[in-house]
């Protein structure tokens, strides 16, 4: 009788040739690890970045309503000494308002001290600390006339 004879299937390798070596594994995971510490050190740094500019828009956004406080007044109190907003002293209000160590300076370029000229500039000045404890400053100009 004629036997049909079937291919054999392929040989494997043994089982202690199957798998991965020692090497080969202490490879992949150092290659891993330094994945994981890059993508780590790139969050850490997206973190930072957005705590700078939420802090820079909140400066900003002191700045904006310190103005708007200021141009509310007649152009002939805005620079008194006696006033609320004397030229070079930091405006009480705004003292840690809302970032740590907080100081709005009022400033008023061309102002000789007895003339207000016309337009007058008005510069504001905030300085504040970070969240990594390092000074921020940050100054605003406009003019306001009669």
């Amino acid at each position: 009788m004629n036997r049909m004879r079937f291919p054999r299937a392929p040989r494997f390798r043994r089982a202690a040739q199957a798998g991965f070596t020692l090497v080969e594994v202490c490879t992949a995971a150092a290659l891993l690890t330094l994945v994981i510490a890059a993508m780590l050190t790139s969050q850490t740094a997206a973190l930072n970045l957005t705590k700078t500019t939420r802090d820079t828009n909140a400066a900003v956004a002191e700045l904006e309503a310190a103005m708007e406080e200021i141009f509310l007044l007649p152009i002939e109190d805005i620079p008194d000494p006696a006033g609320l907003y004397p030229d070079g002293v930091p405006i009480a209000k705004w003292n840690d308002h809302n970032l740590k160590g907080e100081q709005i300076v009022p400033s008023y370029p061309g102002f000789d001290g007895t003339t207000i000229p016309d337009p007058l500039e008005v510069v504001l000045t905030i300085t504040w600390e970070d969240a990594h404890g390092r000074p921020r400053e940050l100054a605003l100009a406009s003019m306001k006339t009669r």
